[in-house]
């Protein structure tokens, strides 16, 4: 095999194209970490809401609670079963919930609308979601006109400050406090009693989930009775795998992402290919120096695919800094993106890096390829005929 150290030397002989080249790669590779990991910030927000010891019933056949409507009779036949835990005073833990569609523009001009979910719950919901806590102000009173905020959907919208009031439906309401839940999609939604919300949702008689804590052990027993249960008309699911059924629009997002990756690579591999010929018909001498010492074919395809993978790797560790560097100007990981009805930020990840890695290896891999295998096939003869 041909030294490694023969094309260090070669690279450094040739900086100024193989910077150029290694530049195109960084791009590609900066862009593709960037996207990858806002991506991630979506996801990784879903994912946070998902407790694997809180299963969700949403009525039968509906994959979310916008769309599910169960009877509010299920209710009591539901808090009865015994495989659900209670408190210590014996309250069962189940929290009946409503979820509705929310303007959160609804204090800027009319023709601005940001979507958002309200959510309709009840004090027993503080003790089902355990990560739910409030930052500042006080849990809506039961009975009153009165909401919480999450708090990146308050970062978005400073005008919705604890004290605030606003018109929906047929009330006046106010912002009594503002929520948090570890960066989860929970702090993108309104809280308030759910009664009240009942009114002035037109939602009556009923709720759109309910989040249930099992006993352990008993996670089986439940799911059977609620098939077994006639009076029951509904699915369970755990809150994990239900906000992980949530992601497809981060999957889709992905995708598009990798396909844009994929566009812009293909330019730059190109860029390399071109770089690489010309590198093969500047040392097409050199070609048949290292033919008349007795290296095969196989050696000299690799040794011209080894340059083109160390500057394509150089130019993907350049787009990995580019990255950080870019999200450290702009504050990336702090800045609030949304996509529909989630608040969220940029999530710097491991796995975005090595996706970009992998890009440059793969670019590397396309643009030299034909190169090398063009060097390999110069005899002795050929090669110091073209020099």
């Amino acid at each position: 095999m041909i030294p490694i150290k023969y094309n260090v030397q070669s690279l450094m002989v040739r900086r100024t194209t193989s910077l150029m080249t290694a530049a195109g790669v960084a791009l590609v590779v900066m862009i593709l970490v960037l996207l990858l990991n806002v991506v991630g910030g979506l996801r990784k927000s879903l994912e946070l809401a998902g407790d694997p010891e809180v299963w969700i019933l949403l009525s039968r056949g509906t994959s979310s609670e916008v769309e599910s409507f169960i009877p509010r009779d299920e209710f009591d036949v539901l808090r009865t079963r015994p495989e659900i835990a209670t408190t210590a005073s014996g309250d069962a833990l189940i929290s009946p919930e409503m979820v509705v569609p929310f303007n959160a523009a609804l204090k800027r001009p009319a023709n601005q609308f940001r979507p958002a979910f309200l959510r309709g719950a009840q004090p027993a919901a503080y003790l089902v979601h355990p990560g739910v806590r409030l930052i500042r102000g006080r849990w809506p009173a039961r009975g009153r006109e009165e909401m919480v905020i999450g708090r990146k959907l308050q970062a978005r919208f400073p005008e919705l400050d604890v004290g605030s009031t606003f018109r929906y439906g047929r009330r006046d309401w106010t912002l009594v406090g503002v929520m948090a839940d570890h960066g989860s999609v929970r702090e993108s939604e309104f809280w308030a009693d759910i009664d009240v919300l009942e009114q002035d949702a037109r939602f009556e008689n009923g709720f759109s989930s309910f989040h249930v804590v099992l006993k352990p052990g008993m996670e089986e027993s439940f799911k059977r009775a609620l098939t077994e249960d006639a009076r029951l008309t509904v699915d369970a699911i755990t809150e994990r795998d239900y906000y992980a059924a949530q992601t497809a629009v981060a999957d889709q997002l992905r995708s598009l992402v990798l396909l844009v990756g994929l566009i812009i690579g293909i330019g730059a591999a190109f860029g390399g290919m071109n770089t690489m010929y010309a590198a093969v018909a500047r040392r097409s001498r050199e070609v048949g120096v290292l033919r008349s010492l007795g290296f095969c074919s196989r050696s000299v395809l690799a040794s011209f695919l080894l340059e083109s993978e160390l500057i394509a790797l150089g130019g993907g560790i350049l787009g990995i800094a580019g990255a950080l560097l870019v999200s450290s100007l702009i504050g990336l990981n702090r800045r609030l993106l949304s996509v529909g009805a989630v608040t969220f930020s940029s999530h710097f990840s491991l796995s975005a890096c090595a996706s970009g890695i992998v890009a440059a290896i793969l670019i590397g891999a396309a643009g030299g390829l034909l190169p090398a295998w063009r060097a390999s096939r110069m005899t002795v003869t050929d090669a110091l005929h073209e020099a």
